[in-house]
C-alpha cells in the first residue's frame, strides 16, 4: 500500500439513519400502535354486532300480562248469555321478529245475569286444545280429552286441573269490547301466564 496516499476516512452512517440501538424501540412502538389500532377496528363492529344480537334477550319481559286488544263491538254479543267465539288478532313479536296482525288465540265473550261482559280464554287448561261451546248442553267441552265446564267457566269433571281462564274485559267508548289477552300454562292447578 502506498504510504503517500491519503488515508481513507472511515465512512460514517448517513445522518438520516438512526443509531442501531434505536431500531428495536421504534419497531416495538410501531407494533404496539398497529396492534392497538387493529384491535379498535376489529372490536367496534364486533361489540356493536353483539349488542344488536343480544339486545332482545337482555330486555326485561313485561310482567303485567297481556295487552288489551280490541275484539268486537258490544252489539255483537248476544244479550241472552249465549257465548260467542272470537279470534284474537294483534301484532306478535318474538325476540327479533315482528309479525303484524297474527292470530294469538281465541276467546268466548258472553253477558252474565248482571249484564256484564265475561271473557274466557278458549284454550283448555288441561292440555291447551280449543274448547267448544255446546249450545244443546249449555256448556263448554274440550274435544281432545272431554274436559267440561259450565257456562260460568267452572269445571264439571276432574279432567281439567282448574276452571276456564277468565280474561279482563274493558268496554271503551260504550261500544268497543277490549280484552287483555294472555295464555296460561296448561296442566297446572295455578293460573300461570306464559
Amino acid at each position: 500500500m502506498n504510504s503517500d496516499a491519503p488515508a481513507m476516512a472511515e465512512e460514517s452512517p448517513p445522518a438520516s439513519n438512526p443509531p442501531h440501538h434505536d431500531l428495536p424501540r421504534r419497531h416495538f412502538v410501531l407494533h404496539v400502535l398497529t396492534l392497538a389500532i387493529s384491535s379498535i377496528v376489529a372490536l367496534v363492529p364486533l361489540v356493536t354486532g353483539l349488542i344488536f344480537v343480544l339486545d332482545p334477550l337482555l330486555r326485561k319481559k313485561k310482567s303485567s300480562g297481556g295487552e288489551f286488544v280490541r275484539v268486537t263491538s258490544t252489539s255483537a254479543i248476544p244479550p241472552n248469555g249465549t257465548p260467542m267465539a272470537f279470534i284474537i288478532r294483534a301484532d306478535k313479536q318474538d325476540a327479533w321478529n315482528k309479525f303484524p296482525n297474527s292470530e294469538l288465540g281465541s276467546v268466548y265473550l258472553m253477558k252474565n245475569e248482571a249484564d256484564e261482559i265475561v271473557c274466557f280464554n278458549a284454550r283448555c287448561p288441561h292440555l291447551g286444545c280449543t274448547v267448544d261451546y255446546k249450545s244443546g248442553k249449555d256448556s263448554f267441552v274440550c274435544p281432545c280429552h272431554d274436559s267440561a265446564f259450565k257456562l260460568d267457566g267452572t269445571r264439571t269433571n276432574a279432567i281439567p286441573p282448574r276452571d276456564m281462564d277468565t280474561l279482563e274485559v274493558e268496554v271503551r267508548d260504550d261500544t268497543e269490547v277490549w280484552v287483555r289477552f294472555e295464555n296460561f300454562a296448561a296442566g297446572t292447578h295455578d293460573k300461570k301466564p306464559v
